[in-house]
């Protein structure tokens, strides 16, 4: 027989339910809170960076017709980024960086809260969420995708991976909520690559939960979309790898990164392993067959796609060698896929154990003082940014920038795709602000810059290795071939100055086959030319 429940019964029901509540809304405002601090210290720490290599892609040399929106970068399809970026270029030039980092310190704290909703959907507690979710936040040893405006390819991919996630993640037939998730997805794919591995966790998570036909329809039209392009656009121009060994020794290089990431201090990262590993294994047994499906589709399939991504990520960059792994901006996309399933994980042993909280907390939090100081680590210091400004803003200010060829290309190791036409124009147009009076050896530089043009042709014949530095002499319209990398200098002999160092030859960007270099200043010059990191050789003129 029933029994009727009395009102001294409902009371502390009732406050239960008030506490669990205000405990909710407290870890919410916590976190909110956290985002904010986050979002001033990358705006603070950002602000020694400026516009760097493949930022000119998207400024210098594309347009939004057609054509530029779909050709690849590095083998990405990075149409989206290259529209917001030009946006950006006609609101605000090159007057500021910030607002362009704005939008990647943005996206990286919307990717944060996601995660943190994602491990709220999975069962995770309030708390335990907001830390995991903050420990994203606070993850400077990823900082590349924070502060380099350009990396929102990257972390956009996440981000709509992600929402893709989030909507493709419910039961039943498909409704609204998973054409928007293809929407997100089609966008996603339109970011980079990484929106490969977000499709196939996608894909994954709701063949789990929901079965092959929601799986299907959330990766089959994006898997078609995605190959047209990559035939048409990408794959010739696609250095692989596909050797096993090389591969697991990329993806193993990735993961324990990331793990050394999280924990900062000498063998941390082996302990938050373990927690993941043991905890997992509560983590299964705490549920049925069912609520494992509805809980743990979206965290396994993430946890997989972690590696996925970074054996997808091998294929088409090991060739760099396995270390590259362990960059910045790959990080930043395993630990997003790692966090919510160590959530899970600390979660359960919590559960099992209440006494194991206090460790838990201590294994999450101590990484944080070493990835805040890690921040920033990935690139060069304030001072050479300070003067790669100052070349870009007074270089068109040049009377000599009007007398060459507009096709000149002035820094071939970080900006490689600006042009002295692009740089005239945009300083007509307003959008390069006038530097400061420049010194007489940065003149001098500039001069060095814009009189020796490089052309990615020519084949050297009786090359010599350089050893010391050698002092060469140029007659007006020389030209002569390079093998390998130098470092050459222009001696004023008047003014007693000699220009800093300019790398010409073979960079990253310019590829390592012989360059031929051109004196187009019409003028004579006096260089001293020292090897590069290549190796380089001086070559016989080429006219």
């Amino acid at each position: 027989m029933s029994r009727l429940v009395t009102a001294q019964e409902v009371v502390p029901v009732a406050r239960v339910r008030a506490v669990i509540g205000d405990s909710r809304r407290a870890a919410v405002a916590a976190f909110a809170v956290i985002e904010t601090a986050g979002f001033f210290f990358y705006l603070v720490a950002a602000r020694k960076i400026w516009f760097f290599r493949d930022d000119w892609d998207f400024l210098a040399a594309r347009g939004v017709n057609l054509h530029d929106l779909l050709r690849e970068h590095g083998g990405h399809l990075v149409a989206l980024p290259l529209l917001v970026f030009r946006a950006m270029y006609w609101l605000v030039g090159l007057r500021s960086y910030a607002p362009y980092q704005v939008l990647a310190i943005g996206l990286h704290l919307t990717a944060a809260a996601l995660l943190r909703a994602i491990m709220r959907r999975a069962g995770v507690g309030p708390w335990i969420s907001t830390v995991a979710a903050s420990l994203f936040v606070f993850f400077g040893t990823a900082s590349q995708d924070i502060l380099w405006a350009f990396q929102i390819a990257f972390t956009g991919a996440l981000v709509l991976g992600l929402v893709q996630l989030l909507l493709a993640d419910h039961d039943g037939s498909i409704v609204r909520r998973d054409w928007l998730g293809i929407l997100a997805g089609a966008a996603a794919l339109m970011c980079s690559g990484v929106a490969v591995a977000m499709i196939v966790v996608v894909g994954l998570a709701a063949l789990v939960r929901r079965g092959w036909r929601a799986a299907l329809f959330h990766t089959a039209p994006l898997g078609a979309l995605y190959a047209a392009w990559w035939l048409h656009y990408s794959a010739s121009s696609s250095t692989t790898v596909t050797k096993a060994s090389v591969l697991v020794d990329w993806v193993r290089t990735g993961i324990t990164a990331a793990f050394d990431g999280l924990g900062q201090v000498r063998f941390v990262g082996w302990a938050i392993a373990l927690m993941l590993a043991v905890g997992l294994v509560f983590a299964w047994r705490q549920y049925d067959r069912a609520e494992r499906r509805r809980r743990g589709a979206a965290i396994s399939a993430m946890l997989i796609g972690a590696f996925g991504f970074l054996l997808i990520s091998g294929i088409n960059r090991a060739w760099t060698g396995v270390q590259f792994a362990a960059s910045s901006r790959y990080l930043h996309v395993v630990v997003a896929l790692l966090l919510p399933a160590l959530a899970v994980a600390a979660d359960a042993l919590i559960r099992q154990w209440r006494v194991l909280a206090p460790f838990a907390l201590i294994l999450a939090l101590v990484g944080v003082p070493g990835n805040v100081a890690a921040t920033g680590k990935s690139f060069v210091g304030e001072k050479y940014f300070a003067g790669y400004e100052q070349m870009v803003r007074s270089l068109p200010r040049m009377t000599l920038a009007t007398r060459v060829p507009r096709d000149l290309r002035p820094e071939l190791v970080n900006a490689p795709f600006i042009t002295v036409g692009w740089l005239l124009d945009a300083a007509r147009s307003g959008r390069i602000p006038a530097p400061r009076a420049s010194t007489p050896q940065e003149q001098l530089t500039n001069r060095l810059r814009l009189s020796l043009e490089q052309l990615d042709e020519g084949t050297g014949t009786r090359c010599v290795p350089v050893g010391p530095p050698v002092d060469r002499d140029v007659v007006a319209g020389e030209s002569f071939v390079v093998r390998g990398a130098i470092a050459v200098q222009l001696i004023d002999q008047e003014g007693g100055i000699t220009s800093a160092p300019v790398t010409f030859g073979a960079t990253f960007f310019t590829g390592g086959h012989d360059h031929t270099l051109r004196d187009v200043a019409g003028v004579p010059l006096a260089l001293r030319i020292r090897k590069g990191q290549a190796k380089g050789m001086l070559c016989g003129s080429s006219g």
